[in-house]
């Protein structure tokens, strides 16, 4: 029986994960599961788990902060990612498992065979820096094309104070007071804003975290950006954000 961990920031993901696995891997046992890259460190040190599929996007710990946290610890690790195709290449490249997000069941049970042969060619830590060698740093975006009336309009993104989700569409509101709505959810408007100084800190709502004024840490918690509004933070984004916000 292969021990593993599932540590992804998305709830649905976590709980989709271990219903695949429970249903077309057997041979598996998830030991726990984390939200989070932080919470995801302490479970492996806690369990000592043979397997871990990692998710790597994740706020205040991504999936390399915590395999660079856990280097003492020995286990095997699965990729699960939203990369694009470009970027998959250098997983090929370095020959590390990766799963691609929607994960396909097929591929979902390879990798598990994989993970079950006990020898490897190369060690992880050997196929890691071959990764990150070929995954370089997200470059920093400065403009962003949103999709406006039967055109794209371009904004730089330091324009942009918060975006706000209603369901498969964004409302993003801007630095001059205006307010524009467009036909993405909020998850694709995060991912097209991935590198620059955006955070989620609720289901519905990323912020500029350049354009946050205050940050009352209490019951509840929440931020006040600078054009006055006051947005809750979600309880189990909080810690992380606070620490982040620290960083800045």
């Amino acid at each position: 029986m292969i021990q593993a961990l599932i540590i992804d920031d998305e709830k649905n993901a976590i709980e989709v994960l271990e219903l695949q696995l429970s249903r077309y891997c057997k041979q598996v046992q998830v030991l726990a599961t984390a939200q989070g890259g932080v919470q995801g460190i302490e479970l492996i040190r806690k369990y000592q788990p043979d397997l871990v599929f990692l998710d790597i996007e994740m706020p205040h710990k991504n999936g390399f902060d915590v395999l660079n946290e856990t280097k003492d610890c020995r286990y095997k690790v699965i990729f699960t990612t939203a990369y694009d195709q470009f970027a998959i290449r250098a997983f090929k490249f370095s020959a590390v498992d990766y799963l691609l997000k929607p994960i396909d069941i097929r591929e979902l049970q390879e990798a598990v065979e994989k993970a079950a042969i006990k020898e490897e060619q190369g060690s992880l830590d050997e196929k890691l820096q071959v990764l990150i060698s070929q995954l370089q740093a997200p470059v920093r975006q400065e403009r962003i094309a949103l999709p406006v009336g039967d055109g794209m309009q371009f904004f730089h993104t330091d324009e942009i104070l918060r975006c706000e989700s209603d369901s498969n569409y964004t409302h993003i509101s801007l630095t001059n007071g205006k307010k524009i709505t467009i036909a993405k959810t909020l998850k694709e408007v995060e991912e097209s804003l991935r590198g620059v100084d955006f955070y989620r800190i609720h289901q519905s709502h990323l912020v500029n975290m350049n354009h946050i004024s205050k940050v009352v840490k209490g019951e509840g918690g929440y931020v006040v950006m600078k054009d006055g509004t006051t947005i809750t933070i979600s309880r189990n984004k909080k810690e992380a954000f606070l620490e982040s916000f620290r960083k800045i």
